[in-house]
């Protein structure tokens, strides 16, 4: 399996049990193990989830 380079950013996804997108969240690779995929988010990343 391909993992993620040190500094990519990635994009959480929550899905809802329907299939669809819940909320988004930009978090950037601390590290990526194999075991364990490590990120952060940063003060001000971005992120999509609906109103309620």
């Amino acid at each position: 399996m391909h993992g993620f380079e040190r500094g990519q950013t990635v994009v959480r996804r929550d899905v809802h049990r329907s299939g669809r997108v819940w909320s988004e969240q930009a978090l950037r690779v601390v590290a990526d193990t194999g075991e364990a995929l490590v990120t952060a988010c940063a003060p001000g990343a971005q992120a999509r989830w609906p109103a309620l």
